[in-house]
């Protein structure tokens, strides 16, 4: 591995808690979530399934609503590859991403598209326990920004 790329398995290898944000249209804040997320290792060695669960707040009427959410991440030196590893879409690739050690930053290689949305994310590896996850969604049926924050679990 270049001396560039961290070593990105060992980087997400662990328990994290997550704080996100959802903001729709003029940046109008329609939930806030929290939660824990898992990457632990598959029978595979260069491969880390991801599985996430927490309580959405929806802003117009504070409701609350449990979630999770399953990936199987795919790594591959400065590349990763996502699929989805629940509901009807499991086993289908979600995005690809390639590291870039200027940003300090996991890049979209591709557009992953459902039906005529476009999502589009990219990973800011800020420090060894921490990270963002940017993920914007567009199209006719959607127009988000979700912003989420990893913490790494102590111990």
């Amino acid at each position: 591995m270049s001396a560039l790329t961290p070593d990105l398995y060992a980087y997400f290898n662990g328990h994290w808690t997550f704080a996100r944000t959802m903001f729709g249209a003029d940046d109008i804040l329609i939930g806030a979530a929290d939660g824990v997320a898992e990457f632990v290792p598959a029978e595979n060695s260069s491969s880390l399934h991801y599985k996430e669960s927490g309580q959405l707040r929806l802003s117009a009427d504070q409701r609350v609503v449990a979630f999770s959410r399953r990936f199987h991440y795919d790594i591959a030196g400065n590349m990763v590859r996502v699929a989805f590893a629940d509901g009807i879409q499991a086993g289908q690739a979600y995005q690809s991403y390639r590291y870039d050690p200027t940003q300090r930053a996991l890049l979209p290689m591709q557009t992953h598209l459902c039906i005529m949305d476009r999502y589009d994310g990219s990973y800011r590896l800020i420090d060894a326990d921490h990270f963002d996850l940017y993920t914007r969604i567009e199209g006719p049926h959607k127009d988000y920004l979700l912003h989420t924050r990893f913490t790494r679990c102590a111990g």
